[in-house]
Formats: C-alpha cells, structure tokens, sequence
C-alpha cells in the first residue's frame, strides 16, 4: 500500500517520472529503490540517457528523504536539492534500479537539525546497477535541504 501511495505522489507531482516508467519497488527505514526499463531511457548508442540516470537518483534521493521525514513526524515546507554530483562509472546497458540510502548517524543529525533550527541538510548516496549485472554503474551523492 506504501508503494502504491509513493507512486501516485510522484506520478503526479513530477510529470517527468511518468514518461521514464519509473517503478518503486522497496522502501525502508533508511533506503528506498526505484527501477526503470532501458527502452524508455535508451540513447543512440542503446544504453540508458545519462539524463535519465541522473533522473532517476535525483528522485530515489528525494523520496528518501521525504519518507525519512514522514516517518519521523516531522513536517516541512520545502525539500529542495542543494547541490550534487555523478560518476558514471560503466554503461548502463539493460534495465536499471537507483538505490538511495543514508546512515543512521547521518539521519539522527538530519532529525536534531530540523528540530532544533527548522532546517536540516542531508547527504544521500544513490548507486545504479543493472538488473543483469551487481556492479555499480552509476554513483551519485547529492545534498537536500528541508525547511519547515
């Protein structure tokens, strides 16, 4: 039913989610995966547009921390990315999943800052892999700010 809920938000809130068939497929505690299929994100070459990569772990990072928020009580104002950056290790060459995760150190933090200041930053890491293969394709870290 969370799933379900996740991707109706974000269906209807990022339009561009829509067009790269985006699925959410496990939310945890401190992680969240989110897979797409190579045939809605392919470039000329047959590998996944890097434009939908970064895409696609912008949202997994977003909607972590959305739903770390969420989980802990905590209301905001506004989740916006701060800043980031990608390494595109290999080409992603088949269908692919964005897992974003953070520590629990870091989210403890992310919680006293908010409470404390009414805005926190946050760090999150997102790696891409193929459904196919176990290496990591993609990497990236991106800073969110929340403000309540």
């Amino acid at each position: 039913m969370l799933l379900k809920k996740y991707k109706e938000e974000l269906l209807s809130s990022i339009p561009v989610v829509s067009s790269m068939d985006v699925d959410i497929v496990d939310v945890g505690p401190t992680s969240i995966v989110l897979t797409a299929p190579l045939n809605t994100n392919i470039n000329y070459e047959g590998t996944a547009f890097g434009g939908s990569l970064n895409t696609l772990c912008i949202l997994s990072s977003y909607l972590l921390v959305h739903h770390i928020l969420k989980q802990a009580g905590i209301g905001f104002n506004s989740l916006v990315i701060q800043n980031s950056e990608v390494e595109y290790l290999k080409p992603v060459d088949g269908d692919f999943s964005a897992q974003a995760s953070l520590s629990v150190s870091d989210e403890k933090l992310f919680y006293k800052l908010m409470n404390k200041k009414g805005i926190g930053r946050v760090t999150i890491i997102s790696e891409i892999k193929t459904n196919q293969a176990d290496d990591v394709r993609v990497r990236f870290k991106g800073r969110f700010v929340a403000t309540k």
